[in-house]
């Protein structure tokens, strides 16, 4: 009984690791935001061969230019009041933490959120696109914004993010992509942070902790929260 176990686990192994070879790699869809006419951008929810969950989404936003993205979260986003304008029904709470009015690389957006239905209590830690990206794909017509997700309640980072928002002639695209199931512990030692990697970050334990229903209710809560700020955003940026 014990050697059939033995086979079969390894036979699951050997299975699970020959079909992670045929999915795409975690860089070769990085440099999608390094091709200006993203030929293989696709919106949706897939596995890659780390394991991770990648959810991408598209939304047009008329009107809106990428530096008034950028100004929504470096000045403009400051109380609960002006996170739940952003998505009214999902947002419940938000502050920040090292924040400096104009800036965004460095601060931490602390947040209170339903995604799928579930209370999501959030770290959002801004960096630079290099940090997540590995290379920068700003320019005068785009601005990149990206992150590194983590528990608010724990010292845990469980996901990477960025948004990506390009000038078009009647506005703006944003493209938004999370890659869900990057773990680190933010307050650990370097050598802790490699043996927690070496449990975590790998695409068996990912298979089982990072399921793509997770991905399908977060590319639903963008898609909806980047839709609402479209609509508002243009007369906000007016007004103030």
């Amino acid at each position: 009984m014990k050697r059939f176990l033995f086979y079969t686990l390894l036979l699951i192994l050997i299975v699970v690791s020959a079909t992670q070879f045929t999915l795409p790699s975690r860089q070769s869809t990085n440099q999608d935001f390094d091709d200006p006419n993203y030929v293989e951008f696709k919106s949706g929810v897939r596995r890659l061969r780390d394991g991770t969950v990648e959810v991408s989404s598209l939304v047009n936003m008329p009107d809106v230019t990428s530096n008034m993205f950028r100004w929504w979260f470096s000045d403009y986003l400051q109380t609960t009041e002006h996170y739940k304008m952003w998505h009214p029904e999902d947002h419940v709470w938000m502050d920040w933490e090292h924040k400096k009015t104009g800036e965004i690389v460095g601060s931490h957006h602390l947040v209170h959120e339903y995604i799928g239905g579930q209370m999501s209590k959030l770290r959002i830690q801004f960096a630079w696109p290099q940090e997540i990206l590995g290379f920068d794909p700003s320019d005068e017509n785009t601005v990149v914004l990206c992150a590194q997700v983590g528990e608010l309640d724990s010292s845990l980072n469980i996901a990477e993010m960025c948004h990506v928002a390009r000038n078009m002639p009647w506005g703006s695209e944003l493209r938004s992509r999370f890659w869900l199931g990057v773990v680190s512990d933010r307050e650990a030692a370097d050598w802790q942070n490699y043996l927690l990697s070496f449990v975590a970050n790998n695409p068996i334990t990912r298979r089982f902790t990072v399921s793509e229903a997770e991905g399908l209710a977060l590319q639903k809560h963008c898609i909806e929260e980047m839709s609402y700020l479209a609509d508002i955003l243009p007369v906000i940026y007016k007004e103030d």
